[in-house]
C-alpha cells in the first residue's frame, strides 16, 4: 500500500481565510449600497479601505499552498492598518451608513488578526514545505 502524507489546513487558518473572503464580498455590497449621492471624492474615500481588504483576500488565496510566514505577517500588518482606519471612521461617523461600514470592517477584521496569531496558524505557516 502507498501511504499518502496529506497536509490539511488548520481550522483557524481556514476560518481566517473564509472571514477575509466574506469581508471582501461584503465590501462590494457596502460600496454598491452607499454609492448613491456620493461625489467622486466620497466614493474614493469609501472604496480605499475596501480595496485594501480585497488585497488581504487575495493574500488569503495563498494560505493553502506553499505560503510562508511572510504571507501571514503581510496580511496581519495590512489588516491592522485597515482596522486603525475603521476605528477612526467609526468614532467620526456622521451618518449611520458610515458607521455600519466601519463597524463591519472591525467586526470581521479583528477575528482574522486574532486567528492568524494563534499557535496553530503560526505552525501552519512555519511548516516545512
Amino acid at each position: 500500500m502507498c501511504e499518502v502524507d496529506e497536509v490539511v489546513m488548520p481550522r483557524q487558518v481556514r476560518a481566517a481565510q473564509l472571514l477575509l473572503f466574506g469581508l471582501a464580498c461584503s465590501g462590494l455590497l457596502v460600496i454598491l449600497a452607499l454609492q448613491d449621492g456620493l461625489t467622486s471624492f466620497g466614493l474614493g474615500d469609501l472604496m480605499v479601505p475596501w480595496i485594501v481588504v480585497w488585497v488581504c483576500a487575495l493574500l488569503a488565496l495563498r494560505y493553502g499552498g506553499g505560503a510562508r510566514n511572510g504571507v501571514r505577517l503581510t496580511t496581519i500588518v495590512v489588516l491592522v492598518f485597515v482596522l486603525f482606519g475603521a476605528f477612526n471612521d467609526a468614532f467620526g461617523a456622521a451618518a449611520p451608513g458610515e458607521f455600519v461600514d466601519a463597524a463591519l470592517r472591525i467586526v470581521a477584521g479583528v477575528p482574522v488578526v486574532v486567528l492568524l496569531f494563534l499557535p496553530e496558524a503560526t505552525a501552519w505557516f512555519d511548516r516545512e514545505k
